[in-house]
């Protein structure tokens, strides 16, 4: 994952729909946080650190006004559905795909700006930038391998558990369980995740080596838009079956709601809506 990608995946993360922990205070000061992150991977100063920082305003701006509002139309959907009964199996593959076209517009707007700078990178940023992932990489392997398969899924579960909590108040037994045997009968797909990652990686690394290649901007666009194509078949594979299993569990869990929890999750989903507002109406275009 290149470092543009991470600039954009903190945004999504703090502009509230795909995670839910979002804050207004977190969101506004996302490009100082970007900017960090960016020097955590390649040391830039001068001409390019000043035209990196207008750039990370762009896609901040960009996300707000035009993003945002549909983040907010997607939570309109989403409250409409559960007012009327409409959440059924459907339902929810649809929602996952929108989520995942959000994703992909992401990565269409970033990908003009990785073209315009990984050229201008010198050889030694260039050289800093791919051992910095390999880094990261590495340490998330040696993580993975620091853990029993038994202590990896106690985290999973845990987590889940927690963000259970979070979107439906206190889960009650039941539904711990069938939480529990969701991740208990879904692929482990982590290694060839990391198998996925390290693909990638290496063809990064070759397009960055050559900037000045004719076909630079086009190997490019393939790595940001289409990163998918270096997935393993088994890697797909186990992602659709993990996908349409959580689709299952999520309509299984759905339909276990108490009122209580329902209407827990309703005012969840309106809080983030507000925010969401609060957040475009901050952004907005000002009136003449």
């Amino acid at each position: 994952m290149t470092t543009q990608q991470r600039f954009i995946i903190i945004v999504l993360t703090l502009s509230a729909l795909l995670t839910g922990c979002s804050t207004q205070f977190g969101y506004r000061f996302a490009d100082t946080y970007l900017e960090w992150q960016l020097g955590k991977y390649v040391d830039i100063s001068g001409q390019l650190e000043t035209d990196v920082d207008a750039s990370i305003d762009e896609l901040h701006m960009w996300h707000a006004r035009s993003e945002l509002p549909r983040y907010r139309d997607l939570l309109d959907q989403l409250l409409d559905d559960l007012d009327h009964g409409a959440i059924d199996a459907q339902r929810l593959f649809d929602y996952t795909d929108n989520l995942y076209g959000l994703w992909q517009d992401i990565r269409l707007q970033v990908t003009p700006y990785a073209k315009e700078y990984l050229p201008r990178l010198s050889l030694q940023q260039r050289t800093q930038l791919i051992a910095n992932l390999r880094e990261r990489l590495d340490e998330e392997r040696e993580e993975a391998r620091a853990m029993s398969a038994e202590e990896r899924f106690e985290r999973s579960f845990d987590r889940a558990i927690e963000r259970a909590n979070d979107w439906l108040g206190r889960v009650h037994q039941e539904q711990r369980r069938m939480i529990r045997r969701w991740l208990q009968e879904r692929d482990d797909s982590d290694a060839l995740w990391l198998e996925y990652q390290e693909v990638w990686l290496a063809r990064f690394a070759e397009v960055l080596a050559e900037p000045e290649a004719a076909d630079f901007a086009t190997q490019i666009d393939a790595l940001f838009t289409n990163p998918e194509q270096f997935r393993s078949a088994e890697l797909q594979a186990q992602s659709q079956a993990n996908r349409e299993l959580a689709v299952a569990v999520m309509l299984v869990i759905y339909q276990s709601l108490s009122p209580q929890q329902e209407q827990h999750l309703k005012n969840t989903l309106r809080e983030y809506r507000a925010t969401l507002t609060d957040l475009i109406d901050a952004y907005a275009v000002p009136a003449d």
